[in-house]
């Protein structure tokens, strides 16, 4: 065989050796870290009419445990003049985040970082898809530390005490899970 088959063939065999070892580090990450539900285009779709309505005057749009960072990302593409900042514990999430945002050439702040020790005194906006034993002390830090007039949507879990101005039901048939998918709008006193 020609000497170039060889390269052309040994070039596919690294992409694809590159792409299998990519997709088993965020398995792997998925199953050892667990939460790794993306937010749904319907959710975003809502999210975006949400912030539409309540904050389009908005500078600050923070996703608390922002994963691969699908949501900051589109959230950037819809409002461009938004400053936006996404966190999670995650390296794994936060490297793919910020290689996802390289190549989309879309200007955001991607930390990794605990949720509970960053600090949301600027935020107008706030986005969470977090389980739901975090929503109590999440409560307390953003009603501590968020000025008033904030908004925060929480996605599928609610908070325990703070009640929501509305609630959206993005996918009404999808499950008989309760709240699967449905937005929380709270607006901070």
């Amino acid at each position: 065989m020609n000497i170039l088959v060889y390269i052309v063939l040994f070039a596919l065999l690294f992409i694809f050796s590159v792409f299998v070892v990519l997709f088993l580090v965020v398995s792997l990450d998925s199953l050892l870290r667990r939460h790794d539900l993306p937010t749904s285009r319907r959710a975003m779709r809502h999210l975006v009419k949400i912030i539409s309505q309540y904050k389009p005057e908005a500078a600050n749009f923070y996703d608390l445990g922002c994963g691969r960072g699908t949501v900051v990302l589109h959230i950037k593409g819809e409002f461009p003049h938004l400053k936006v900042y996404g966190t999670d514990n995650s390296a794994v999430r936060i490297f793919f985040a910020k290689l996802k945002a390289m190549l989309l050439g879309r200007r955001v702040k991607l930390a990794k970082q605990d949720i509970f020790k960053t600090n949301l005194r600027d935020a107008d906006i706030v986005y969470t898809y977090l389980w739901y034993d975090l929503m109590p002390p999440l409560e307390k830090k953003l009603q501590a530390e968020l000025r008033k007039g904030a908004l925060v949507i929480t996605n599928t879990s609610n908070f325990p005490n703070w009640k929501p101005v509305k609630k959206v039901i993005t996918c009404p048939k999808v499950t008989k899970l309760p709240d699967f998918e449905t937005l929380f709008v709270y607006i901070k006193n």
